[in-house]
């Protein structure tokens, strides 16, 4: 059973679940951004970083030299397999990767999300070389994959735009918060985002590998090795 945060209620059940020999274990933490009330659009964000920070979205944004552009399922579809290519540019390059997403997913969610699926493509003269994509649950806005061409990355920060165009979207859009998962965990808190622990209830078939599932677990899940950031006060 996964992932629960901590305050969800399923834990009130943690007694049954441990009678019918479920363990409890930690998972890596989910990054989430909450917006503040005050930003009512964009630049009341980078108003309420600190200099240093701002400074540093000035820098960026500065360097992105593309053309955005929401591709609608027509646009996806036709650019499909270079969707595919750059997603797989950044997913074979993960430290860490369970599973690969099929050829045409991307076509496949925004058949069945419609309008609560997004999919933002970045340019270069004509040429897609970038794409992020949200998936907008109520008052909760969902990051999901991306990619991008290494390439174009360095000297247009793509990534770390990325970031920064996905909560203009959230703010302009009026959601209360973005989930940004759980990779690239420091870069995303120098956009503001924090850290909130994610647990699940793991239990095998096996009663002897049910017994030890838990330690296994614990050397599996990666140590928290990163420096976490705050863009709003003193790191």
């Amino acid at each position: 059973l996964k992932d629960y945060f901590e305050d969800d209620t399923i834990h009130q059940f943690s007694t049954d679940l441990e009678t019918k020999k479920f363990i409890k274990a930690k998972a890596q933490p989910n990054m989430i951004l909450s917006i503040d009330e005050t930003w009512k659009k964009p630049s009341d964000y980078v108003a309420a970083q600190v200099k240093k920070y701002r400074r540093r979205y000035t820098t960026a944004r500065k360097k992105l030299k593309v053309e955005k552009k929401e591709l609608n399922l027509e646009g996806i579809e036709f650019h499909s397999q270079t969707i595919y290519q750059l997603y797989k540019n950044v997913s074979d390059n993960a430290s860490f990767n369970t599973f690969v997403l099929p050829e045409r997913h991307f076509c496949s969610l925004k058949e069945s999300l419609q309008d609560r699926f997004r999919l933002i493509g970045y340019f270069s003269e004509g040429k897609l070389i970038g794409f992020y994509t949200l998936i907008e649950n109520h008052e909760v806005l969902e990051t999901y994959f991306l990619g991008y061409d290494e390439e174009h990355q360095y000297p247009n920060q793509l990534y770390l735009n990325m970031l920064y165009d996905m909560v203009e979207y959230g703010i302009e859009r009026g959601f209360k918060s973005i989930v940004y998962a759980r990779t690239a965990m420091e870069i995303k808190s120098s956009v503001g985002a924090k850290p909130h622990d994610m647990v699940m209830y793991l239990k095998h078939t096996n009663k002897l590998l049910n017994a030890i599932i838990g330690q296994v677990f614990s050397l599996m899940n990666p140590k928290r090795d990163w420096e976490e950031r705050n863009p709003f006060g003193k790191d």
